[in-house]
């Protein structure tokens, strides 16, 4: 039996996969700092910046269970606001978080991998990796790094066997919306058009995909023998994409403000 980890599991995407994994009889430990209470998923209390915590968790799992042969990294949260008015605190804990959670969860998982013969790294991006949104540039950011940090680790890590995959959802309904950071404070000169860009994002994912497609995609990747490098969830999201890699990037920036930039207030 897989013996799978998913960080951030606690709500949203990461609930759902875990979840789900459990159901289909995987053996699944969610890691996040508050306790899960899914009969079928392990919970371990353990905060991803915290890379001692963590490789404690994993070595205590392995010592268990003899292997460890997916990680899904999951764990992030997003801050909306002007760049000019984000706080630094704010600033240096998302990235702490959405990006340096995943490298302490690689970091204390890869020396368990190798030892168990090789697995999986799922790592969960962006469609934001890629069309970078205004007044959501450090989230944007933290997961355009997790597709480098991703990509870099693909080939450090597959002489052991270990795959590694950037997941990359579109808009999808979960408790990330209502439990998006926002800044204390936009300037006058922002505000209206924060506003206006966040009601868009906002009712984006409000109306976005059901978690449980996420779910389904992660099932296949991990049943799958060879995973692609990017796995981009949603059919419309594909094609943008798709298009951003085809078109100028002029044309590709044009859209993107179009839709959320809002240039005039």
């Amino acid at each position: 039996m897989k013996v799978i980890l998913v960080t951030g599991a606690s709500s949203g995407i990461g609930l759902q996969v875990a979840n789900d994994l459990a159901q289909k009889g995987y053996r699944v430990y969610g890691i996040s700092r508050s306790k899960i209470h899914e009969k079928k998923v392990k919970s371990i209390q353990a905060d991803v910046t915290q890379f001692e915590q963590l490789k404690q968790a994993y070595h205590d799992i392995y010592d268990i269970e003899g292997h460890i042969d997916v990680v899904i990294n999951n764990a992030g949260f997003g801050i909306s606001g002007s760049i000019e008015d984000t706080s630094l605190e704010d600033a240096h804990e998302l990235m702490d978080v959405n990006f340096m959670g995943v490298f302490n969860s690689t970091k204390a998982a890869l020396p368990l991998m190798r030892q168990s013969g090789g697995g999986k790294i799922i790592n969960m991006s962006s469609v934001a990796s890629r069309l970078s949104i205004p007044f959501q540039a450090f989230y944007s950011s933290s997961k355009a790094a997790i597709n480098a940090f991703s990509e870099a680790l693909a080939h450090e890590v597959s002489p052991f066997g270990i795959q590694v995959c950037s997941v990359m959802p579109g808009d999808i309904k979960t408790g990330f919306t209502k439990n998006r950071r926002k800044n204390a404070i936009d300037s006058p000169c922002y505000q209206k058009r924060v506003d206006k860009s966040v009601g868009v994002m906002e009712d984006d994912e409000r109306n976005g995909m059901d978690p449980e497609v996420a779910a389904k995609v992660i099932h296949r990747l991990v049943k799958q023998k060879r995973m692609p490098i990017y796995k981009t969830i949603g059919f419309k999201y594909k094609v943008f994409v798709l298009l951003h890699k085809l078109l100028p990037a002029r044309f590709a920036h044009f859209v993107v403000g179009a839709i959320y930039g809002f240039k005039k207030d």
